[in-house]
């Protein structure tokens, strides 16, 4: 009996792909594999012609070439050629009933749409795809080229992107639109493009839900605070705004900001309050990377109807590396989406996909634990929406509500749409696959690394991070990804999340105190905190809170990040000797495009 796998084997090895290299190889595998086990995503595909077409061919190419591979290469994960063979054709059976699904979209069949949940107090129906507007506009307005303010500054071909993007999560009820002034020209375009939907009725005002955000500062007033939201509204061309959020509450000072009542500037938050009554916003939110404590605070205020913020299935240390200990088996926000949940807020999940996990390009490891039942990226979203179910929480509905998904093509939607949709279907035999999955995550991170299971309890106990610690070093996010490499093969995400605080420790300079060092940072520093770890430094100091018997551990962990995720300058030789093996790296890429504002 001729299996999937067996198929796509037959697909990279027939002649028309011999002389083929990156993406046009990708392409004709796919095309090859799908016209015997898909055919009628290919006629969907070639009857769209659009450059999203090109882009999910080279997807289920990378996909397919990915697997040959694992299959082909000798790992340690212990598994018979037999056993690899079955988890291949898991792989590429999951393949093709996205590409199934998908052709019903393209063609109109497919009636399900994005499933929608209760925003907590907002009342808002959610869809659980947010759209999030940071990657599809031309500019960042930074840099020093000249900023973009009128949109016929903009690239018709990138424009017209932008609307192509509205319109296919629009269509599949993706109806949560959030951005934010901090996004270069996104408001701009987003606003035109709106309009023009509007214009073409494709959609009415009253059918989404538009976000942005605004960040405070210390030369604020409440007046001065009401006059940018209100020119945010105007590039929007909106006269309400569904949820306004406070961008990055990530400072005590930004906290005071708010709602210290410093008599020349007022409280922030009353500027929100002040437009909330003028039916200006209907709801007020703050999105963080904040300490979690810092969110804890902000939650108990109950000045907010809902929460941007971190929360993932390899843990919620993106961003402070912060923790208040373990909580149902987890470090960092959990304990606050579950705060917020009591205050009946609406939690929305940050990056889910980059941040989360890097999810978009796996690690050969990472993918290999999730299969046969789900890829990456699928398990990522599900773990979430259904976190309620899978696990033993006291709570009756959804722990988080919705997940940002950052896109730059309309592609990118397919697979958080895809996954959205499989929360329609049987509800027990999901459950049991992520049951299955999370089982084994958690016997890989006891088995991985030296300390097994205790080490997985207590790593973090004890451990300080940069506002704690001698030389600001953010330990809690360096132990973390440490133990990322070593269970996971996260190696490319951990260099991602190392290459902010990495580089300080050339200007980082000891004679001085920690706050005049962290001064020169600012505003960066409030987003992705911390130091990385200096090979010259002892750190003995720093783990004298630990167990005894984690603490060489930690030494050689934070030693061990350093070594192996610090940026090397282009004038610089690359590190000798680094072990990098098989399963630490990317399995592939679902990113066969330069986003617009990366070009």
């Amino acid at each position: 009996m001729t299996t999937l796998y067996d198929t796509a084997l037959k697909a990279t090895t027939d002649d028309a792909v011999k002389d083929l290299k990156d993406e046009a190889l990708a392409q004709q595998v796919a095309r090859i594999f799908l016209s015997k086990s898909c055919p009628q995503f290919l006629r969907a595909l070639d009857k769209d012609a659009s450059p999203s077409s090109t882009d999910r061919l080279i997807k289920a190419g990378r996909n397919i070439l990915a697997t040959i591979k694992y299959v082909q290469t000798n790992t340690t994960d212990n598994l018979d050629d037999e056993s690899r063979q079955e988890r291949a054709d898991a792989a590429m059976s999951l393949l093709v009933d996205e590409c199934s699904t998908l052709a019903n979209i393209l063609t109109g069949q497919e009636t399900r749409r994005v499933p929608t949940v209760r925003y907590g107090k907002t009342e808002l129906q959610m869809p659980l795809v947010t759209l999030g507007c940071m990657r599809f506009q031309q500019s960042w307005n930074r840099g020093g080229a000249e900023p973009i303010s009128k949109i016929d500054q903009v690239e018709p071909e990138c424009q017209d992107n932008l609307v192509q993007i509205l319109k296919h999560g629009i269509s599949m009820g993706v109806t949560h639109i959030e951005t934010a002034k901090g996004y270069g020209c996104s408001e701009l375009q987003l606003g035109v493009a709106l309009q023009q939907l509007f214009q073409e009725k494709f959609v009415k005002r009253e059918d989404l839900i538009i976000q942005t955000k605004g960040g405070v500062a210390a030369s604020m007033t409440v007046e001065s605070y009401k006059k940018q939201i209100l020119t945010q509204m105007q590039t929007l061309k909106v006269k309400y705004l569904d949820l306004f959020s406070v961008h990055g509450l990530n400072s005590e000072e930004e906290f005071k900001y708010l709602f210290d009542n410093v008599p020349e500037r007022g409280n922030l938050i009353d500027a929100l309050k002040d437009l909330q009554k003028e039916e200006k916003i209907r709801h007020i939110g703050f999105s963080t990377h904040a300490r979690a404590d810092l969110i804890r605070r902000a939650i108990e205020t109950d000045a907010f109807a809902y929460v941007n913020l971190h929360h993932h299935f390899i843990g919620s240390y993106t961003a402070s590396g912060d923790s208040e200990g373990m909580n149902n088996g987890h470090h960092g926000n959990y304990a606050n989406v579950e705060l917020a949940r009591k205050h009946d807020m609406g939690v929305f999940i940050i990056s889910p996909y980059d941040k989360g996990g890097r999810l978009y390009a796996p690690s050969v490891k990472l993918r290999e634990l999730t299969l046969p039942e789900f890829e990456p990226m699928e398990f990522g979203s599900l773990w979430l929406w259904q976190y309620h179910l899978h696990q033993d929480t006291q709570t009756s509905g959804p722990m988080t509500h919705t997940q940002t998904i950052g896109a730059a093509r309309p592609s990118d939607l397919d697979q958080p749409i895809l996954a959205s949709l499989k929360t329609l279907e049987n509800n027990d035999a999901l459950v049991d696959k992520i049951k299955r999955v999370n089982e084994k995550l958690q016997r890989r991170m006891e088995t991985a690394l030296p300390g097994g299971a205790k080490w997985a309890q207590t790593w973090h106990v004890g451990l300080p991070n940069w506002y704690d610690a001698k030389y600001g070093t953010q330990h809690g996010n360096l132990v973390w990804l440490y133990n990322l490499i070593h269970a996971y093969g996260m190696l490319d995400f951990a260099k991602d999340r190392y290459s902010p605080v990495g580089p300080r420790l050339e200007k980082w300079d000891y004679s001085k105190s920690k706050e005049e060092n962290v001064a020169q940072f600012l505003p960066g520093f409030n987003w992705m905190p911390g130091v990385g770890a200096s090979p010259e430094k002892d750190y003995t100091d720093d783990f004298a809170n630990c167990p005894e018997e984690n603490r060489q551990q930690l030494k050689e962990a934070v030693a061990f990040v350093h070594k192996y995720c610090r940026p090397v300058n282009k004038d610089e030789e690359p590190p000798e000797n680094l072990d990098i093996p098989y399963e630490w790296e990317t399995s592939y890429d679902m990113r066969p495009w330069t986003a617009f504002p990366e070009r």
